[in-house]
């Protein structure tokens, strides 16, 4: 071959660039111009430099770019199966937070053979197995000869490139625009948060422009969390009178509010905690909802002072156990699936797990954390036990716990020989064998959860204690739809219904019911009214009477003078218009 042939294959090496695109681009996308379009002018861009380079490093690093394209879509295609949203921030959040364990049980159940039956999957596999081969000496020859053919000589191959370049430039235009305009406010946290909150990557036409995005969003992120961590750092109370002196916080996890008898679940899921309430000392709120069904943002929603906020804001808060801190608490945590990973490692997102994996920002909140984990999270009240034991009570407590409840794989969250319902109890359902098993598995956890935390008020039941249970979020567990796990979209009224609605109650030992009847008498009078776990933090104060320039009565939901504000929930919808809507 010439060389001005070769080196025009070696150019030309975009429309087979633009070829793999394409594939990859029908299997992960919706159908639009873009599919055309941003495959053929990333395909130029990139096949001109490369046909500048030597030939082994060449073929190396084309086969390389194309093999990691096909691996993003490939993600990108999953993340849309399974759970209705593309590589987005949230996704990239979630990876951050998981560790091995979680890591394996979700690849056990969110994979299997079904996975290879989705033709998007097959399409990317075929792809990427197909795109090596093309480097294959006669596979080669016979695709630059077709291509020499395609594209002869002369100026009308040259007119046309240039036309079909001019036309995707305009296409592009402004997806490009939109997607510069975020890189351009790199350096202001708070509007990298509003378009993370408002899944703008949405807006990006291709798995590629997705994942760049995601990942400037994650860098940026981490600078709204220094402001975070300066603003928490930076606070002062102004008095205290310590009115509670031993304040619980529990947080569950991925508890349906709808699979617990509590709330009339007709299988008895929660016996121990309906026991309590008959007897006057556990009091269930009807009308609670988290602002995300992600752990990380849930959780830092949680634990900032202030309301949920869509246009985000959180980098001007702070994290309220520093505010017990300064009181005079000693402030504890014990986690079943947070451990400090050192500074910064973690901090990957605007996520939940800064402040509980980051070292300096864990020593700050709390006067002591665990260290280890427990396989079942019984394991995390022997350790709350054994800490106790070995020290004398301070007068002041503030007892955050975090369990691992009903995390997918719901069968390991309980141990076997404790199983209350078998698969027989679901025949009535509409439901094949195996998502029978799965429901029977996450109420079995569920059942389970209800006698871990029957035994931590047991152990508090000796002293003058609050306790406050929420969980993150909820869950999908095949009721109103034929999934389990989360669905990170939009929410709709079946998502808010079975993934926002969360249960929420507080429990008083007989000696702080005695001593505070008047903060009882308040708590009954509350459990009807509307309200996010944001606001958790200002309960937690007022139970507390701390006040400072960040307590607000409006915003606590014992007040008077509390106020509902608006309940968005995912970053973008109003609960309360779904579900009146709906």
């Amino acid at each position: 071959m010439q060389i001005a042939d070769s080196f025009r294959f070696r150019w030309l090496f975009g429309p087979l660039f633009f070829t793999i695109l394409t594939a990859c681009l029908i299997c992960t996308n919706r159908l639009s111009w873009h599919i055309l379009t941003t495959p053929l002018l990333t395909a130029f861009l990139i096949s001109i430099p490369t046909s500048l380079l030597p030939k082994i490093i060449r073929t190396v690093v084309q086969i390389a770019i194309g093999e990691t394209v096909v691996v993003v879509c490939l993600v990108d295609a999953y993340c849309q199966i399974y759970f209705k949203v593309p590589i987005s921030p949230h996704i990239f959040s979630i990876i951050s937070q998981t560790n091995l364990s979680e890591a394996s049980e979700f690849l056990s159940t969110f994979t299997g053979p079904n996975v290879f039956f989705q033709w998007r999957i097959i399409g990317l596999l075929l792809v990427g197995v197909l795109f090596p081969l093309s480097y294959i000496p006669a596979v080669k020859n016979k695709i630059e000869n077709c291509l020499l053919h395609l594209f002869p000589k002369g100026r009308h191959t040259c007119i046309v490139i240039t036309v079909l370049l001019i036309i995707c430039l305009v296409v592009e235009l402004p997806a490009t625009i939109r997607f510069l305009q975020f890189f351009r406010h790199k350096a202001n946290p708070d509007f990298v948060e509003s378009l993370i909150f408002r899944n703008y990557h949405q807006d990006m036409p291709t798995p590629l422009h997705r994942l760049a995005y995601s990942w400037q969003a994650t860098n940026v992120s981490m600078r709204a969390m220094e402001m975070l961590r300066a603003n928490t750092y930076g606070a002062a109370i102004d008095s205290t009178s310590h009115c509670s002196p031993h304040i619980v916080l529990i947080i569950g996890e991925s508890f349906n509010k709808h699979h617990s008898s509590l709330y009339g679940y007709t299988l008895a899921t929660t016996p121990l905690q309906q026991q309590r309430m008959e007897n006057g000392e556990l009091f269930p709120f009807t009308d609670a909802v988290t602002p995300w069904n992600i752990t990380s943002n849930a959780i830092l929603h949680l634990f900032a002072v202030g309301p949920s906020d869509p246009d985000g804001t959180l980098a001007h808060r702070i994290l309220f156990p520093i505010l017990f801190q300064r009181a005079g608490y000693e402030v504890t945590f014990f986690s079943n699936q947070f451990r400090i990973k050192g500074v910064f490692s973690g901090a990957t997102s605007v996520a939940g797990n800064f402040f509980l994996s980051d070292k300096e920002m864990s020593d700050s909140l709390f006067t002591y954390r665990n260290s280890r984990f427990s396989q079942k999270d019984m394991g995390i009240v022997r350790q709350l036990s054994e800490y106790y034991a070995e020290k004398t009570i301070t007068p002041f407590t503030l007892d955050i716990i975090h369990l691992k409840g009903q995390h997918f794989d719901y069968s390991q969250r309980y141990p076997s020989e404790e199983a209350f319902f078998s698969v027989e109890d679901y025949a009535d359902r509409n439901l094949d064998r195996q998502s029978m098993l799965t429901v029977m598995h996450y109420d079995n956890a569920t059942r389970y959860n209800d006698r871990v935390l029957d035994s931590l008020l047991l152990f508090y039941e000796s002293m003058e204690a609050i306790v406050v249970f929420i969980p993150d979020h909820g869950e999908e567990v095949y009721d109103d739809l034929p999934v389990q796990g989360r669905l990170f979209q939009k929410p709709d009224f079946y998502q808010a219904r079975n993934e926002y609605e969360v249960p929420l109650w507080i429990w008083c030992s007989q000696s702080y019911s005695e001593l505070h009847p008047d903060i009882v008498a308040l708590i009954k009078d509350a459990t009807g009214r509307p309200l996010m776990s944001d606001n958790i933090p200002q309960l937690l104060l007022y139970l507390a009477d701390i006040n400072s320039q960040w307590t607000s009565e409006e915003q606590n939901v014992l007040s008077t003078s509390y106020r509902k504000n608006r309940r968005i929930i995912g970053g973008e919808v109003d609960y309360d218009s779904i579900v009146t809507n709906d």
